[in-house]
């Protein structure tokens, strides 16, 4: 009952004739509540203790005298002196209890009522009346008033309820222009508990009641319902309104994301949780236009690049008909990155650029100095080389226990050129309309351009003067993307304007692409057969890696050839550590201290994965040359190549992803790959020849290779990979299957995507399951290392043997592609038929009454 004492027992009587009194007034309601006012406390001398009613202090007073006798006789002649009254008790109490007008405004009347009202038995009273007590403790127990008093106590809980719900539905609020991601990320699930559980105090105590019982409350320690009774409110606001859907709204465009049925989807609006399946259908579509005005707006005050790719869909049907039937289509999806605000390029960008490619657009780069190679960049390469091989020797089993892990000796090397990471860096994304245009073609790629400007409102004349005169825009994607804009590029070269001519572009390849290709030339290379210990086909039979036998660029081959190339190179290195320590096992390398540690692995790289300790293989006498060491050790060096650019581009190093492009023009002019070797050409011209300074450090390699849009350190990712997911996005996570998969719902919805993508990651984030299917489990790779690594140490692989030879065919002898890439480069014509197919002078033309028409 203390709960109902707080609740329904205020102070009322003592307010309620509170207008006609002034502040002077004696009457005993305002004799108990009035306070002193601030002057008046400053003015006395000391504080004033408070007084309590003097009701309270006369029932005192009387109940001590009254506890020695006995209360029934007083009672009696009470009751018979309202009889004599002509009144009951009943009527008696009515009267005394504002009756009629003179009972109202009677100075005696009201006083005694103050003093009931006030009255420290009266919750007593009315509990006993409630349950009255047993008579003499035994018997049934008398009804009371229990029915009226609970017919009463619901109507004011009921009417308190009502006041709450209503005084919390402002809260509820949601208009139609908080549809975006801003808003929708910005809820905060526990600050809203907070705000309505404090203006609905009685409605959240009483749920809380009903949803968690007091031995739930005993036994659970960390469970809160809170979440539980929010969406009980939420599910009470939304049924007496629709304006009051901020949590229901949210929820329905989180479940939509989910790829919840529009079956389920009714369902739970039934019940008040989700909005109707068409208005999270419309809300898709209010998501799209809302991130399309904002791409507008940010690419007018922010520097940002583009990227494009094909999107391919199969369009399935369930009735054929002639005009109805399943087929495959090809069309385009394309990405604005938003990059932070100090990457904007001077107003004079442009006129630089134009300059810089018109004064040395027709001198190509220094190949020598490619040739001869950078001591300093080697140097970095090395150093890195180091601490990848003492990374898997101190990461492995053996070395679990080792006292001296985190030696200063063991620190990774210095960064070359890290990029800054944080909340400042983090890269914004627009994913634009997805349209049913083919990029494969020149034609394609010419379309799809005109198609891009126009979604982000830059297909006026006045704007294509300014983005052909006053813009440079890299623009990101595949080697075949690249190349036809390339070639798009030399084709409009003499067209009428610097916009028709393309004079803003530059092309970037996305070194996501370029690291797959990599993995490719490393599987081509050292493929071999089954019969070849140490091959990277005999390793997939050794453990079992289904589909790896033969290069593909489509499906989950790269993922797989990636992972098995880490785990092959790691039980390379694991093999040569032992060559290098003369020892068993790992495990005896413990007991030596971190500079012997760090020697050694300084001797793995020198005499196990260089190029010094090829050459040094090659250059003895031919009975003394042991070709299995010679063609594992280049194995050692190009996969660790593999791993340093791996590595590297995690952890936005773009220092070291330079220090790379000599081995990797190399690596492909040597294995074949002429279409990037091209692309590294291409690089190397722009880094060292034609672009400014401000263009080539400052832009395109801090901007325009890797993004971050997490804003972690290692939180780095190729551009064109972020593409990639942006297609996968579009093509299964938020597709819709079945006959509604048409291009206008894909046209319809791809803007939409990152916020529902940022949303899907907050309410999992405040769910606490944001891990939950975000990742799947890695199984342990130690086993398929440790098996590996045993037959590489039966094999002597790493063990120099005079006049070993690699038996089998000759698929089994790996080229050595970086040296024959070299060669080619230098000797062969490679680097003087690129330059021959590039070399030619652009207009410098502006004749912009026929611009849009060269």
């Amino acid at each position: 009952m203390d709960d109902f004492e707080d609740l329904f027992y205020p102070e009322l009587e003592s307010l309620e004739d509170e207008d006609d009194c002034e502040n002077t007034c004696t009457c005993p309601g305002c004799l108990s509540l009035h306070k002193p006012s601030d002057t008046e406390a400053t003015l006395s001398d000391e504080e004033p203790e408070p007084q309590a009613p003097i009701q309270l202090e006369q029932t005192r007073r009387k109940k001590l005298a009254l506890e020695v006798q006995s209360l029934a006789p007083k009672v009696l002649k009470i009751l018979d002196a309202i009889s004599e009254q002509g009144m009951t008790l009943s009527l008696f109490l009515d009267a005394l209890s504002w009756g009629d007008e003179s009972c109202h405004s009677n100075d005696r009347i009201r006083f005694a009522r103050t003093g009931l009202m006030l009255s420290e038995e009266l919750p007593g009273i009315l509990e006993r009346w409630y349950r009255p007590p047993r008579n003499q403790h035994k018997g049934q127990r008398p009804l009371g008033a229990h029915q009226n008093l609970q017919k009463f106590a619901v109507k004011c809980v009921a009417d308190l309820l009502e006041y709450e719900i209503e005084h919390i539905a402002p809260l509820f609020a949601s208009p139609p222009d908080e549809l975006s991601q801003a808003h929708l990320t910005s809820f905060n699930f526990e600050d809203f508990i907070k705000k309505v559980s404090a203006g609905a105090p009685v409605l959240w105590d009483v749920l809380e009641r009903l949803v968690f019982s007091a031995k739930q409350r005993a036994r659970n320690t960390h469970k809160s319902p809170a979440m539980v009774i929010l969406h009980l409110i939420s599910q009470a606001q939304y049924t007496r309104s629709h304006r009051w859907g901020r949590v229901t709204k949210l929820w329905a465009i989180y479940l939509k994301a989910c790829g919840l049925s529009a079956r389920a989807f009714d369902a739970l609006h039934g019940l008040g949780i989700v909005m109707s399946h068409k208005w999270a259908a419309n809300a898709y579509g209010s998501l799209s236009s809302r991130a399309m005005e904002e791409v507008r707006e940010d690419i007018q005050r922010l520097p940002w690049i583009i990227s494009h790719d094909n999107v391919n869909i199969p369009m399935r049907v369930f009735s054929q008909r002639l005009h109805n039937k399943s087929h495959f289509t090809s069309g385009c999806a394309a990405t604005v990155w938003v990059l932070p605000a100090d990457a904007m390029l001077p107003a004079a960008a442009s006129d630089r650029l134009q300059s810089c490619r018109a004064e040395n657009g027709q001198t190509r780069f220094a190949l020598e100095e490619v040739l001869d190679g950078d001591l300093l960049a080697a140097a970095h390469i090395k150093n890195q080389y180091i601490y990848h091989v003492l990374s898997i020797v101190l990461n492995s089993l053996e070395f679990f226990d080792y006292a001296f892990h985190n030696d200063d000796l063991f620190k990774p090397p210095q960064p070359v050129h890290l990029l800054p990471s944080g909340p400042k860096n983090i890269v914004k994304q627009y994913i634009l309309h997805t349209v049913d245009i083919e990029e494969a073609s020149y034609e394609g790629n010419d379309k799809v351009m005109a198609e891009w400007f126009r979604q982000l409102g830059m297909d006026s004349e006045d704007a294509k003067r300014h983005i052909g005169t006053g813009k440079v825009i890299p623009w990101i994607g595949d080697q075949m993307t690249v190349e036809r804009l390339r070639g798009l590029y030399k084709y409009r070269h003499e067209d009428f304007n610097a916009f028709d001519q393309m004079d803003y572009l530059i092309p970037v390849f996305g070194w996501f692409h370029l690291q797959m290709a990599f993995a490719n030339s490393l599987h081509k290379q050292y493929i071999g057969t089954s019969a070849s210990m140490g091959s990277l086909q005999q390793a997939f039979d050794l453990l079992q890696r289904k589909g790896l036998h033969k290069s593909e660029t489509k499906g989950p081959f790269w993922h797989h050839l990636h992972e098995a190339l880490h785990h092959i190179s790691e039980a390379h290195i694991r093999a040569s550590w032992l060559a290098v320590g003369g020892v068993k096992s790992l495990s005896e390398l413990k007991s030596k201290s971190p500079t012997e540690i760090l020697t050694l692995a300084t001797t793995l790289v020198d005499e196990h994965a260089s190029r010094r300790a090829i050459a040094k293989l090659n250059h003895l006498d031919e009975k003394d040359r042991d070709a299995v060491l010679t063609q594992w050790t280049m194995f050692n060096v190009d996969v660790l190549s593999y791993i340093e650019l791996t590595t590297a581009m995690k952890m936005g190093d773009i220092g070291r992803m330079e220090d790379l492009l000599p081995t990797l023009l190399f690596r492909f002019a040597g294995g074949g790959n002429s279409k990037y070797t091209i692309e590294i050409l291409e690089l190397l011209q722009g880094l060292k020849q034609e672009w400014p300074a401000d263009i080539n450090r400052n832009h395109v390699r801090q901007h325009c290779w890797l993004i971050n849009r997490s804003g972690r350190p290692d939180g780095w990712t190729p551009i064109d990979k972020g593409q990639e997911q942006n297609i996968g996005d579009i093509k299964v996570t938020y597709h819709s299957f079945g006959p509604g998969a048409t291009w206008t719902y894909l046209h319809k919805i791809s803007p939409a995507i990152p916020t529902l993508r940022a949303l899907q990651r907050h309410m999992e984030s405040e769910f606490k399951t944001i891990t939950r299917g975000a990742y799947h489990g890695i199984p342990d790779k130690e086993a398929d290392i440790t098996k590996l690594t045993d037959q590489y140490i039966k094999s002597n692989l790493h063990v120099y043997e005079p006049g070993q030879q690699i038996k089998a065919t000759v698929r089994n002898k790996a080229e050595d592609f970086v040296t024959t890439g070299a060669i080619d480069i230098e000797r062969l014509g490679t680097f003087d038929n690129w330059w021959r197919n590039r070399a030619y002078k652009r207009s410098t033309d502006e004749e912009w009454d026929n611009i849009g028409r060269g």
